[in-house]
């Protein structure tokens, strides 16, 4: 990577910029960005994303529950809860 790729990639990322977008951008591959981004994570102070679900206290999409035959709530309160 040049030198001007890394400042893009760097300050997108920071932006919250998708791997596609910024893989756009830059012309590499969204694999290419990926692999530079968990190589250079402490060189950059970049910091780990977190995907949707965990960001909202969520740990299933809002499609999954609408989906689900299963009563989703039920099994999530069953599997979280302290068991003595």
């Amino acid at each position: 990577m040049t030198r001007q790729q890394i400042e893009v990639i760097v300050a997108m990322y920071k932006e919250d910029c998708s791997y596609s977008e910024i893989a756009k951008v830059i012309g590499k591959t969204e694999h290419m960005v990926k692999h530079w981004v968990r190589n250079n994570r402490g060189a950059y102070a970049l910091d780990r994303r977190r995907n949707l679900a965990e960001k909202s206290n969520n740990p299933l999409s809002s499609s999954a529950w609408d989906d689900s035959k299963w009563n989703i709530k039920l099994g999530l309160k069953l599997i979280t809860r302290r068991w003595t």
